[in-house]
């Protein structure tokens, strides 16, 4: 909550400013790729805090025209995992819930560049979206737990594909000669709350909730010159 209100706040106040520059060194290049790792961990009814991470590969395509705002479609492949074998359902000690689960998942969307600070050499962004994300929730054996139903209250399914709204606070340096090295650290917040497959037999009342670090280079694909600075 803390970390939203951070983003909202400066969000406000940097695009209440004028640009800090009129025509920057990585603004030279129309179109970025970036490729990356990424680290991301899992909160929810079998982790109470983010602890456990895991590896993943991070890729992106960005429009890099205007100053201000720019646009990102935005590709992910990860895992999470969680475990506590001690868990157990406040309201129904029948009940048998996994205590253990891996996820492995894909997500594809597209994000809102929002520069705080754009210059010669540095970038710092704020950066809301929207994707798509599948996700498969395992059992320590490796086997798929969406047709475990003992591991669900009765009649309880779930759809493994959902909407996330991440939000993200980046930065990257460059180089003059347009490539650059970037991170950005956010939370992706998954519309389900089946990443670790308990909803109904969960103890918490907030959804499943991931926490993604990414570090990545930026390499310039296409580049334009401009006679007068814009914006």
């Amino acid at each position: 909550m803390i970390f939203r209100r951070f983003i909202v706040y400066m969000l406000f106040f940097f695009l209440s400013v004028s640009p800090l520059t009129s025509w920057s060194q990585n603004e030279k290049y129309r179109l970025f790729l970036t490729l990356g790792i990424s680290a991301t961990s899992y909160k929810g009814d079998l982790s109470d805090r983010y602890q456990s991470w895991s590896g993943g590969f991070d890729a992106s395509l960005l429009f890099n025209k205007k100053h201000r705002m720019n646009g990102c479609f935005h590709l992910n492949i990860g895992s999470v995992q969680g475990e506590n074998n001690n868990y157990s359902v406040t309201d129904n000690p029948s009940a048998t819930p996994n205590t253990f689960f891996t996820t492995n998942y894909f997500s594809l969307g597209y994000e809102l560049r929002i520069n705080i600070l754009k210059n010669e050499r540095w970038l710092i962004f704020v950066s809301p979206g929207i994707q798509a994300l599948r996700f498969n929730p395992r059992d320590q054996f490796k086997e798929s737990l969406t047709n475990q139903f003992s591991t669900r209250a009765k009649n309880e399914t779930f759809n493994p594909l959902t909407i996330s709204l991440p939000l993200k606070l980046g930065g990257a340096y460059f180089t003059k000669h347009g490539f650059g090295l970037g991170c950005e650290i956010g939370f992706l917040h998954p519309s389900s709350d089946y990443i670790d497959n308990i909803s109904e037999w969960g103890n918490r009342s907030k959804k499943d909730n991931l926490l993604q670090s990414v570090f990545k280079i930026y390499i310039p694909i296409k580049q334009f010159h401009r006679e007068a600075a814009g914006g």
